[in-house]
C-alpha cells in the first residue's frame, strides 16, 4: 500500500487507512525508527519466506533511495522515491495501528497494541524532513512551568494530539499525547504560546480545536471548548454530491503542520480564530451520494480551500461547479470487473500533504471537476489497494481539459521515480518491482506480486539469486569484478490475485556491459533496454475482439545517450497458449505490427526483443498481455487440485447495516509437491461479468497439513456494507472463485464456481402479546415487527414488507415451539394477530428468511393466563 491509508468507509474493505503521507525527500539518509530502535535503511532482512534461493548470493535489501525499516512484528515502512512514506502489514489477521511523526530530519512509526478495527480515523503529525531542529531543550534550561492541555464538553475522547508553538518565533514544543482520557501535560517556558487539539474517534466527526495562551510564571490549565468549534469544508451547487472523504489541517509559520482531521464522509469541527501566518486548509472530495466501491460515481470532485489567517465564525467555502477545472478520466480494468480507488493530494507549497479519494468506475469513465490552478499528486488503486499506479502531478485550468486514459493494457514494467536496478559500491542493487504500469506509461506496482532474480556474468560466475521477493525490497549482488564484462539478468515477476486476470508473469531476459569502478556515491543506474507496448482496438477491460490489432513496440536504454546506445527492437511474437507456442509478427521500421486475434483466443502472450549498440539486448514476455474474444473456464494444468471449501463455517453470511463486520473462508489443496499459495474471492452475478466483487482484507494464509496438502484461510473483514455494496439488490446469492498453485511451479488449478454462498440482510423480529395478565379463553393479542438491515444508508433497520411469518407458541414446562399460524407484514413490516389464550407459555415470531434477508426469530414473550 502506497502511504498510510484508512478503510473504513473511504473504501477499501480491506487494506486499514485511505490517507497517505507525502514526505519532503531528506538531504541525506535519515534512519526510519522503529520504537527506539532505528534501523539503517539498505540494510532490511525479508520477511521469512522471502529470503534469497541461495544463500550467500544475493540479499534483500529495501529499494536503494528509499529510506526503509522492517519493523518487529514483520511490517515495513519506507520512503519510496524520496516522497512516499509506505507501510505494508505483514500478512496476519491482524494489523497494528501506527503513529507516525517527521521529527528534526527522523521519521519515527510507533506500533500501540490497539487492533486497526477499533482505531479512530488517522491523524499524523509531520514535520518536513528539512525542519529545523527544535530548540526547545535550550529553553528549558531558562526554566519551565507545567501546562495542562485539556479537551472540555466532549462526550468521549478515545485519542488526541495536541500541537505547541511558540506563537513569536514558531518553536514547536513536542507533546505526549498517548495517555488515555481528554487531557496532557507539557513543559513550557514563559512566552506567548498558539496551540492546537486535533480529537478523533472512529466513524464520528473529527475536531481541530485551537487556543491561545500565555505563560508567566506558574503553572496553568489551558482547554479547547468542544463546544466552540464550527462545521468547515467545501460545497458546490451541484445538490447530488456529497463527501466522499477529507482531510483538514492547520499550516503554521516554518513549515509545520497540525492535523490532519477527517475520515471519509465524517464531519470536520474547527475552533474560529485570527492568527497571522496560520492557514486552515481543507481538501474534500465529493461524489454522487448513494456511491459506492461496487457502485462508484459517475463524477468526482477534487476541492481545496485555505482560509488563511483567520478562520470565520462560518468555515465553510461554497463554490460554483462552473468555475472549476472539468475532464473525463476513462480507467481500464486489468481483465475483470474489479473496483477503483482514485485519491488526490494537494500541494499548497508545503511538503507534507495526505491522500484521499473516492471510488471510480473500471472499464468506464468518471467525469473529474477539480480546483483550477492547483496541483494535484494522484495515486489509482485496484481492487484490495495492493496493486496501484502512481500518476505525474497535474494542473488543471478553469474550463474543460482533455481527458486522460489510466489502467490501459498491456500492463508492463514502467520505470518509476526512486525505481530501476543500480552498480553501487561494486554490488547490484536489483530492483525491478515496477512491473504493472500501464500502456501509457504510468508506473505501477503490485505488493502480492513475487519476483526472482538471476545475474550471471560472462565468466560463468553467478553473482544473484534469488526468489519471493517483493516490490518493496531489492536483491544485492555479491562483489562484481573491476574488469568490464558481459551480464545476463533473468528477472521474472509472477501473480495471481483475485482483482486481475491480465499480467500474471513479466519475464525478462537482459545483457548488459558493466564495471564496478568509479560508481560514485549514489550509484549508477544499469544500461537495461526498456521496451514500451501498446495495443491499439482494446476495450476499457484489456480486451480484443476477434480480427486484426496493430501492436507497436518502442525501446530505449536506460540512462543512456539516444544516439550512442541507438536502441532498436529487433521483433515482436504472439502466443495464444501462455508462451508454448509462438507466432512471429512481420515488424516494420515503425515498430509496430498488425495480428489478427483469433477467435477462439481468451488471452494473448506478447514477446518484444531489442537490442542497443551498447552490447545490450532484452528479450520481455508479457504473459496474458490483453484478453481475447474467447471466455475461458476453469483451468487446470498438472495434477493440482482444490476441494472442502468452507465460507463463514457453511452458514449464511448475515450482513448487518454497521461496519467492521468479518467472517472466513478456507479450502484444501493439494498437489504433490506442495502447495505454494492460493486464494478465493467472492462475486455476484457471473464469473466474466459480476455485478459486484467482494475481495479478502489480505491474501489467503496456506498451512501445510502434510508434504501435499494445505489449507488455505481468507479473511474477509472490515466489511462495511454501504461501502462495499452500497445496494440492496446486491444481497442474495454469491459464487466463490478459488484457485491454488503447486510448490514446484508446474501446477495450478483456477476454479469460478467452486460454492454459492448466500450474502444476506440481517434481520430483526419483535414480539408482544397483550394484556398481560389474561383471562382464559380470552383474546390475546400479537404484534411484532420484521426490518432488516438497509445496505443503502448507514445505521438502520427498515420494515419488510408481504413476508409470511410463523406465530408460535410453547406451553411453560414445555422445550419447544409448535406453530399456531402464519401472519403477513403489512407495507412497514408490523405484524399484528389474535389468538385464544388457554394456558401459560411463550409466544413468539418466527422468519423462515427469504433469498436476500436471513432468518429472524423473536425472543419469546411469556403470557400468564388465569
Amino acid at each position: 500500500m502506497n502511504g498510510v491509508r484508512r478503510s473504513v468507509g473511504a473504501g477499501l474493505c480491506g487494506a486499514v487507512l485511505t490517507a497517505s503521507v507525502l514526505l519532503a525527500p531528506s538531504a541525506g539518509a535519515a534512519p526510519v525508527q522503529a520504537g527506539a530502535s532505528p534501523v539503517q535503511a539498505g540494510e532490511i532482512p525479508a520477511k521469512a519466506g522471502e529470503t534469497p534461493a541461495k544463500a550467500g548470493t544475493g540479499v534483500v535489501r529495501a529499494r536503494p533511495g528509499a529510506d526503509g525499516a522492517e519493523l518487529g512484528n514483520g511490517d515495513r515502512v519506507g520512503l519510496v522515491g524520496g516522497r512516499n512514506l509506505r507501510i505494508t502489514a505483514a500478512d496476519r489477521a491482524e494489523r497494528t495501528r501506527y503513529s507516525v511523526a517527521s521529527l528534526d530530519g527522523r521519521v519515527t512509526v510507533r506500533p500501540s497494541a490497539e487492533r486497526a478495527a477499533d482505531r479512530a480515523p488517522a491523524s499524523l503529525a509531520l514535520k518536513p524532513a528539512t525542519a529545523t531542529p527544535s530548540t526547545t531543550t535550550a529553553a528549558a534550561a531558562a526554566g519551565t512551568y507545567s501546562v495542562k492541555l485539556t479537551i472540555t464538553h466532549a462526550d468521549y475522547v478515545a485519542s488526541k494530539l495536541f500541537y505547541v508553538w511558540n506563537r513569536t518565533n514558531w518553536t514547536s514544543y513536542p507533546v505526549n499525547s498517548d495517555g488515555g482520557g481528554p487531557t496532557s501535560s507539557v513543559k513550557l517556558p514563559p512566552g506567548d504560546y498558539f496551540a492546537v487539539a486535533l480529537h478523533s474517534d472512529f466513524l464520528q466527526p473529527s475536531y481541530l480545536l485551537a487556543q491561545s495562551f500565555t505563560v508567566s510564571s506558574a503553572a496553568k490549565t489551558v482547554s479547547f471548548d468542544q463546544r466552540a468549534a464550527k462545521e468547515t469544508g467545501i460545497r458546490t451547487d451541484d445538490t447530488t454530491a456529497t463527501r466522499q472523504s477529507a482531510a483538514v489541517w492547520l499550516s503554521v509559520p516554518g513549515g509545520d503542520l497540525a492535523g490532519f482531521a477527517g475520515a471519509d464522509d465524517a464531519k470536520v469541527y474547527v475552533t474560529p480564530f485570527t492568527m497571522p501566518g496560520v492557514s486552515l486548509r481543507i481538501h474534500d472530495v465529493l461524489a454522487k451520494k448513494g456511491s459506492s466501491a461496487n457502485v462508484p460515481s459517475p463524477y468526482r470532485y477534487d476541492l481545496t480551500h485555505s482560509f488563511k489567517n483567520t478562520v470565520p465564525a462560518s468555515p465553510v467555502k461554497k463554490i460554483a461547479q462552473a468555475s472549476l477545472a472539468r475532464t473525463v478520466t476513462k480507467i481500464g480494468a486489468p481483465g475483470t470487473r474489479t473496483t477503483a480507488f482514485l485519491q488526490s493530494v494537494p500541494d499548497f507549497g508545503e511538503w507534507t500533504g495526505v491522500y484521499i479519494g473516492s471510488a471510480v468506475p473500471v472499464a468506464g469513465s468518471v467525469t473529474e471537476y477539480a480546483t483550477p490552478g492547483v496541483e494535484y499528486g494522484r495515486i489509482l488503486d485496484y481492487g484490495t489497494f495492493d496493486q496501484y499506479l502512481n500518476l505525474a502531478p497535474r494542473t488543471l485550468p478553469a474550463g474543460t481539459a482533455a481527458g486522460e486514459t489510466l489502467g490501459a493494457a498491456p500492463l508492463q514494467p514502467v520505470l518509476g521515480e526512486g525505481t530501476g536496478s543500480e552498480l553501487y559500491n561494486h554490488r547490484l542493487y536489483l530492483d525491478e518491482g515496477s512491473a504493472f504500469g500501464d500502456a501509457d506509461g504510468h508506473q505501477g506496482t503490485d505488493g502480492r506480486a513475487r519476483s526472482s532474480y538471476r545475474v550471471t556474468g560472462a565468466d560463468g560466475i553467478v553473482y544473484a539469486d534469488g526468489s519471493g521477493i517483493d516490490a518493496y525490497h531489492s536483491l544485492t549482488s555479491s562483489a562484481l569484478p573491476v574488469r568490464e564484462q558481459s551480464y545476463t539478468l533473468e528477472q521474472t515477476t509472477h501473480r495471481r490475485v483475485p482483482y486481475a486476470r491480465l499480467a500474471t508473469d513479466v519475464r525478462n531476459t537482459w545483457t548488459f556491459r558493466a564495471s564496478s569502478t568509479s560508481t560514485g556515491v549514489a550509484g549508477r543506474v544499469l544500461p537495461l533496454i526498456d521496451a514500451r507496448v501498446k495495443v491499439s482496438g482494446l476495450d476499457g477491460s484489456g480486451r480484443a475482439a476477434a480480427g486484426t490489432v496493430r501492436v507497436t513496440a518502442t525501446a530505449a536504454t536506460r540512462n543512456a545517450d539516444a544516439d550512442s546506445a541507438h536502441t532498436r527492437v529487433t521483433g515482436l511474437a504472439a502466443s495464444t497458449d501462455g508462451g508454448t507456442t509462438w507466432a512471429d509478427l512481420p515488424l516494420p521500421a515503425d515498430g509496430s505490427a498488425q495480428y489478427t486475434v483469433p477467435a477462439d483466443a481468451a488471452y494473448v502472450t506478447l514477446r518484444v526483443t531489442a537490442v542497443d549498440d551498447l552490447g545490450g539486448s532484452l528479450s520481455r514476455t508479457l504473459v496474458r498481455a490483453f484478453a481475447g474474444p474467447a471466455r475461458l473456464g476453469d483451468e487446470t494444468a498438472g495434477p493440482t487440485r482444490i476441494s472442502d471449501v468452507v465460507v463463514n463455517g457453511g452458514k449464511p453470511v448475515r450482513l448487518h447495516d454497521q461496519p467492521l463486520q468479518e467472517f472466513t473462508a478456507k479450502f484444501t489443496a493439494t498437489d504433490p509437491s506442495g502447495i505454494t499459495g492460493g486464494d478465493l474471492y467472492l462475486y455476484k452475478g457471473s464469473y466474466d461479468a459480476p455485478s459486484a466483487v467482494l475481495y479478502g482484507t489480505w491474501p489467503a494464509s496456506c498451512t501445510k497439513v502434510d508434504a501435499t496438502t494445505a489449507t488455505c484461510t481468507a479473511q474477509f473483514a472490515y466489511i462495511q456494507p454501504r461501502w462495499n455494496f452500497g445496494r440492496n439488490a446486491l444481497a442474495g446469492t454469491w459464487n466463490t472463485a478459488a484457485w491454488a498453485e503447486s510448490a514446484d511451479g508446474s501446477g495450478f488449478t483456477d476454479r469460478h464456481a467452486v460454492r454459492s454462498v448466500p450474502l444476506l440482510r440481517d434481520a430483526a423480529l419483535t414480539v408482544n402479546a397483550s394484556p398481560e395478565p389474561v383471562a382464559r379463553n380470552k383474546t390475546l393479542t400479537v404484534t411484532g415487527k420484521l426490518s432488516r438491515a438497509d445496505w443503502e444508508t448507514l445505521g438502520g433497520f427498515h420494515g419488510y414488507a408481504g413476508q409470511k411469518v410463523r406465530l408460535q407458541f410453547r406451553k411453560k414446562g414445555a422445550s419447544t415451539y409448535t406453530t399456531v399460524k402464519t401472519v403477513t407484514t403489512n407495507s412497514t413490516g408490523n405484524l399484528k394477530t389474535t389468538v385464544k389464550a388457554t394456558t401459560d407459555g411463550y409466544w413468539r415470531y418466527s422468519f423462515a428468511g427469504s433469498v436476500t434477508t436471513a432468518t429472524a426469530t423473536a425472543g419469546g414473550d411469556y403470557v400468564d393466563v388465569r
